[in-house]
């Protein structure tokens, strides 16, 4: 009887009720943990079997690509050349675009000259 006697021993717990809503508490923010988790883990996996797909479907591309250009026949045929063409509409823009901000240059300069006068003679009036 001494040995279970001795075994044996009782514990009081302070509020139990709040112990127990803590302990509640901390089991169910692990639960949401666990549930983030297992989705993080099924991302990853959906993101790897799509990258793998994709490693595959460019695999294959780059086949089709190869087979392609050795079906073709082999041409000498050259790229028009319509540079010429472009080179000159681009000088013309460039001088109009040159043209325009010197024309608007001075008028803006001489619509801030004038908004100027306007707040002076403001100024003038209100002494």
């Amino acid at each position: 009887m001494e040995k279970e006697s001795g075994d044996i021993f009782f514990v009081e717990v302070g509020e139990p009720e709040e112990v127990r809503r803590n302990i509640l508490e901390s089991l169910k923010e692990i639960v949401e943990s666990l549930q983030r988790f297992e989705k993080l883990k099924e991302t990853r996996k959906d993101e790897i079997d799509l990258i793998n797909k994709l490693g595959k479907i460019m695999k294959d591309t780059n086949t089709l690509v190869l087979d392609l250009k050795k079906s073709l026949p082999e041409t000498k045929i050259r790229a028009v050349k319509a540079t010429s063409k472009t080179a000159e509409k681009k000088k013309t823009s460039h001088r109009e675009e040159k043209e325009l901000t010197e024309k608007k240059t001075p008028t803006e300069l001489q619509k801030l000259e004038s908004e100027l006068n306007d707040i002076e003679s403001k100024l003038s009036s209100l002494r």
